[in-house]
């Protein structure tokens, strides 16, 4: 255990007493990092609250992995390990959160801030490039912990099943945080959930996690506001059309050969580093920080598309060089320049930066034993799996003056 402790003082959970490798792993340069990273990336520019970073959530994880840990009584050790995970769970990511993960599988080696959280805890790469940075593996060492056990579990992997979903799976602890202190700084009411209810109600049943019945309800309360959230906050159209304005700039950056270290970078930092760039990068950067938005000429839903023509977006998704393509194809042919036609994907995107929001597959102990799945228990888990989340699917979006042209022309010019 390290010396002492510290007091910290959180808008959500109130004072957290934090020590021994806990305190120590605060302390290190990547964690502190997470201070330069908003939890909303540009979700800000439409939630003027939404300052919220990376750092405080990751405590708030592993406050609420510390007070599940009590509620199910887990050993010393598994608490431990729980606990750290939960707080080096988001380690990996880069700036403005999610903001470009949906370049890094072409731009960056590893395909997600998760395996590059795992690469940052097993002393991989660091992140700081600060020569006191590289710090994680070595602490935790120090304090017994094996660096790959923890790396294991932040990808929902663990020797004991229930670890891993108690930090991955359809309810965790990343998302009991995120959603209380999203829906705290957001002020929008549809991310409340009964924490202290779902608390109660979690245990260990034959090696997994799972929610007594009486519990029920109150994870339905979380399901449905985690599909709220996802609706009115994290895939807004307007947040997404900032998003897609700045990872354009980026794309456009990294292809003239500049900020291929981008994902190591803070939000402050890759903002100046894109403004200062000349071209389209400093352009449609100055646009986004001065709130100048596209607006969107054509929100689809996947009702609007045929198969073959889903088919053929997933395929731009999947794509990046098609996309880009597409995208420069539809500016020659409404007369705009490179760069002021976007096209956003909300469905695709969302699947990859959050796998369990589908996910209905929390098991529940009956008041006579039996285990089930939520879906045998309620049908609202599997309404709220059918649900399109959020309502558009495909997002097209340029400056006002080239709207109406769009709307003529894109579907001959996308699937041509």
């Amino acid at each position: 255990m390290g010396d002492g402790y510290k007091i910290i003082h959180d808008g959500v959970h109130g004072s957290m007493k934090i020590s021994g490798v806990i305190l120590d792993l605060v302390k290190t340069p990547e964690f502190q990092r997470l201070r330069g990273i908003k939890q909303l990336g540009l979700a800000y520019l439409v939630y003027p609250g939404a300052n919220h970073t990376r750092f405080e959530h990751s405590l708030g994880a592993w406050y609420v992995a510390k007070r599940l840990s009590e509620e199910v009584g887990l050993p010393a050790d598994e608490a431990e390990l729980l606990q750290v995970g939960a707080l080096l769970h988001d380690i990996g990511h880069g700036p403005l959160s999610h903001t470009f993960e949906g370049i890094y599988k072409h731009y960056v080696k590893e395909r997600d801030h998760v395996h590059l959280g795992r690469d940052i805890i097993l002393g991989k790469i660091n992140i700081t490039g600060d020569e006191d940075g590289g710090e994680i593996p070595e602490i935790l060492e120090k304090h017994g912990l094996d660096p790959k056990a923890v790396a294991d579990i932040i990808l929902g992997k663990s020797d004991k099943p229930y670890l891993g979903q108690m930090l991955h799976s359809g309810v965790d602890v990343d998302q009991l945080d995120y959603l209380v202190r999203d829906a705290h700084y957001t002020g929008v009411a549809h991310g409340i959930i009964d924490l202290e209810r779902l608390l109660r109600v979690m245990r260990v049943h034959n090696d997994q996690f799972v929610v007594d019945e009486k519990g029920v309800e109150a994870v339905e309360g979380m399901m449905v506001a985690r599909a709220l959230m996802y609706s009115r906050v994290y895939f807004h159209h307007t947040v997404k059309i900032a998003e897609g304005m700045l990872t354009r700039a980026l794309e456009f950056a990294l292809d003239e050969g500049y900020l291929w270290d981008f994902w190591k970078m803070n939000d402050c930092r890759v903002l100046v580093e894109l403004e200062d760039l000349e071209g389209l990068p400093s352009e449609l950067t100055k646009k986004v920080m001065h709130r100048k938005l596209y607006k969107a000429a054509l929100l689809l839903s996947a009702d609007d598309l045929s198969a073959e023509e889903k088919r053929e977006l997933l395929s731009a998704y999947r794509n990046v060089k098609r996309r880009q393509e597409i995208e420069k194809n539809l500016a020659e042919a409404v007369g705009a320049s490179e760069g002021e036609v976007i096209i956003e994907f909300s469905i695709a995107d969302l699947m990859l930066s959050e796998p369990r929001l589908k996910e209905t597959g929390i098991m529940v102990v009956r008041d006579n034993g039996e285990v089930q799945p939520l879906s045998k228990v309620t049908p609202l888990a599997s309404a709220l799996k059918r649900r399109q989340t959020p309502r558009w699917a495909v997002m097209i979006a340029s400056p006002a003056r080239y709207i109406e042209k769009i709307r003529e022309v894109w579907r001959e010019v996308v699937f041509k």
